[in-house]
């Protein structure tokens, strides 16, 4: 059986250890949320057609024209899209009551 000791120094040890990888982790974590903010950006700069120097420039110097673009913009979100007869089954929230079927 280890002593107090040399158990704390393993426990301190495999401590360090995980210490060290989480910090790896979040480094790469934090590589590949920048890329996914590169290529969102970049969806976003190919909708309005700009490249990157003119997005760049429309978003700092000129954040109105922005505004005016996304506001002529013909975006449908998908709840736009349902049809008014669509009938929803179920409960969709908590604090609505849930349709009996059973019920006339």
């Amino acid at each position: 059986m280890l002593s107090y000791e040399e158990q704390t120094k393993k426990l301190l040890s495999k401590r360090d250890a995980l210490e060290k990888r989480m910090r790896e982790d979040s480094a790469e974590i934090d590589k590949i949320n920048a890329r996914l903010n590169e290529m969102q950006l970049a969806r976003v700069r190919d909708a309005f057609g700009l490249d990157q120097k003119a997005f760049f420039e429309l978003v700092t110097q000129h954040p109105e024209k922005l505004l005016e673009l996304t506001a002529q913009s013909t975006v449908e979100s998908d709840t736009e899209k349902a049809q008014d007869s669509d009938e929803m089954d179920g409960q969709t929230s908590f604090f609505d009551k849930k349709r009996n079927p059973y019920e006339d």
